[in-house]
Parts: C-alpha cells; structure tokens; sequence
C-alpha cells in the first residue's frame, strides 16, 4: 500500500518516530528519517536503508529544508507524520522559560510549517496524508507536568 510513497518523519531516530519509519519502510516507503541527534539518525537510518535530515525542527529554516530536502532527492512528497517531541518535568516555578519556547516551537510551529510546505507538493499530486501524532503525554500529565 506504501509502495513508492515518498514520506517524511518527525523524531525518526528513535521511539514512536522511528518504529513509524521501520513500518513505512518495510510496506515499501521511501521515507526520509529527521531528527536532531545525528548520530542515532545515522545508525537508524543505515539500519532500515532509508534516507535522513538531521535538523532542529524548532527553527523555521530546518522545517523548509526538510522539505526541499526531500523534494530535491525525491520530487515529492505524499505523506507527512509529525512525531517529534520533547518532554520536561519541573515544577512550574522552575520550568525554563526557554526549554518552554523550545517545546512550542518544535510540537506546535514545526507541524504546522512542514505542514504549510508539503502542502502545495500533496495539491499538485492530488493526494497525500497528514498524521500528527503525540506520546500518552498528550492526553494525560505526569507528575510535575
């Protein structure tokens, strides 16, 4: 069913990103694995035989050149899985202002760029899937959360 597809994951180097890129690549994808640690992308994205964007998602210009990134190598591309993120546990007295701006950023704005920029590739096409997915944690808090 994936076969040929051209897809792009969020948090591919580890967890729910990666078992997504591991699945899309086993149906037939061609799936391009992006992720912040570079070195556990590398390993990952080696292992499944699949492309990958080292990047921090939470800056405007690494969301658009994933997506050039990916146009450029594949001329499209047809499905979109927002997995990538972060999770901090402090007392809110505490919580960095700065790891703050960093989570909306990265869960928030990212999906909605990548969004925006697959956008016209997925029109011209006239297909393609959004999933933006999210952790237990985006249904019930933790402790300090």
């Amino acid at each position: 069913m994936l076969k040929d597809k051209v897809c792009i994951v969020t948090g591919g180097a580890s967890g729910i990103g990666l078992a997504i890129a591991e699945s899309f690549s086993r149906e037939g994808a061609k799936v391009v694995m992006a992720d912040i640690n570079e070195e556990k992308l590398i390993k990952e994205s080696e292992r499944i035989g699949q492309d990958y964007f080292k990047g921090d998602l939470s800056k405007r210009e690494d969301c658009f050149n994933l997506v050039d990134f990916t146009v450029e190598r594949f001329s499209k591309v047809d499905i979109l899985v927002n997995v990538a993120g972060i999770q901090t546990v402090s007392p809110i007295e505490d919580f960095p202002e700065d790891k703050w701006d960093f989570m909306i950023s990265l869960m928030l704005t990212a999906p909605f760029l990548l969004t925006k920029y697959v956008w016209p590739y997925m029109k011209k096409e006239e297909w393609g899937r959004i999933i933006n997915l999210n952790s237990i944690h985006g249904l019930v808090a933790s402790e300090l959360q």
